[in-house]
């Protein structure tokens, strides 16, 4: 007597949650990061040109302070007295040592206003401070 054995194969199935879950996660990755970069990038400032400027990577613990024309600090939307960039800059170097300061100045902004940030910048003990510019058109 022959037996024939016969095996149903079921069909490789997608499962669904686990895609759905990485749909809606890249989704939301997507959103934060594009909140996050033109945080910085609304501000209407018209940068410096440079030689030698280039575009760097953004850093954990990194703060850009954005200097207008008139002289106000904008410090994620927030305009800030000095007295309140000093206890942002503070808190930064608590929570990030070692973390960096952009100023990103207007060209015709206060070469003063300038120098008082960067004098924030050494009471809060943050070395590492560099201004924003742009490169040089051919």
């Amino acid at each position: 007597m022959k037996i024939h054995h016969r095996f149903q194969e079921d069909p490789d199935t997608i499962q669904m949650a686990p895609l759905i879950d990485i749909v809606f996660l890249t989704l939301i990755f997507f959103m934060w990061i594009s909140v996050y970069a033109t945080l910085e990038s609304e501000v209407d400032i018209q940068l410096p040109t440079a030689d030698t400027a280039q575009r760097g990577e953004r850093a954990q613990g990194e703060i850009f302070i954005n200097l207008n024309r008139d002289g106000t600090i904008m410090v994620n939307e927030r305009i800030l007295s000095l007295e309140e960039l000093q206890q942002t800059l503070n808190r930064v170097a608590a929570y990030f040592p070692g973390g960096a300061v952009i100023i990103r100045g207007d060209h015709a902004a206060n070469l003063g206003n300038a120098i008082k940030i960067l004098d924030c910048c050494r009471k809060a003990d943050i070395q590492n401070v560099a201004f924003a510019a742009l490169p040089e058109e051919e």
